[in-house]
């Protein structure tokens, strides 16, 4: 089992997100003190990996449905957000508008592992997007850290996938989405709003969430 992550300090620590269904966490003193409380933490078996915006659709492992119908606009993160996303992990968000709209996407965070290009040949996490289900040449995928940046769709239904490998991993992305009228011109960012789909269940990662937290640093 790899290690994801230490932690020592009294800095509470942000979520963790295992990287399948198993999740092993070790505590290791080297001498006792007065100072040092040790810790608290919550656990949770999940499969939506903390994403809560959105339809869960069941036919992937990690995939969410934003319709227009249901909401003009809201948000939505990568795995685990604003935690390390988990490695070997592939999530898609499709957006489906109504006839004659577009979605505009605006990134508000971005920090996924990488290179540019993002290709495979430089081990990259990468975030991807297409105006279909297959890869789209208009777009070039998106990785490293970048200041807020915005995507726009050319028509109705637009795709986001989200890929890490099994090697490192960062915080991710936070992003807001707006749908609107092909004609339109994005002028604003959207209130975070948006429906909720949330899914538990024993196959997918586990979230351990820490609540307090003193650790003596050796």
């Amino acid at each position: 089992m790899e290690k994801i992550d230490s932690f020592c300090g009294n800095d509470l620590p942000k979520p963790v997100m295992s990287n399948g269904p198993r999740l092993k966490l070790q505590f290791q003193s080297q001498s006792a003190s007065r100072h040092s409380r040790g810790f608290k933490a919550s656990y949770s078996f999940i499969e939506n990996f903390g994403i809560n915006t959105g339809l869960q659709e069941p036919k992937y492992p990690c995939a969410f449905v934003f319709k227009s119908h249901l909401s003009k606009n809201g948000y939505f993160h990568s795995p685990n957000y604003p935690g390390f996303y988990p490695r070997n992990t592939e999530c898609h968000y499709f957006f489906n508008g109504n006839p004659q709209e577009k979605v505009h996407i605006h990134f508000n965070y971005f920090d996924v592992e990488g290179v540019l290009p993002c290709e495979a040949i430089s081990a990259s996490d990468y975030v991807e997007f297409s105006n279909f289900l297959t890869r789209d040449k208009k777009y070039s995928r998106h990785c490293g850290q970048s200041k807020e940046f915005d995507i726009e769709s050319d028509r109705q239904f637009f795709r986001v996938t989200f890929r890490s490998n099994d090697r490192l991993d960062a915080i991710g992305f936070n992003a807001t989405y707006h749908f609107m009228n092909e004609v339109e011109t994005y002028t604003g960012k959207p209130e975070k709003t948006g429906s909720s789909d949330r899914v538990k269940g024993l196959f997918g990662p586990i979230l351990l969430t820490f609540v307090t937290f003193m650790i003596k640093i050796a």
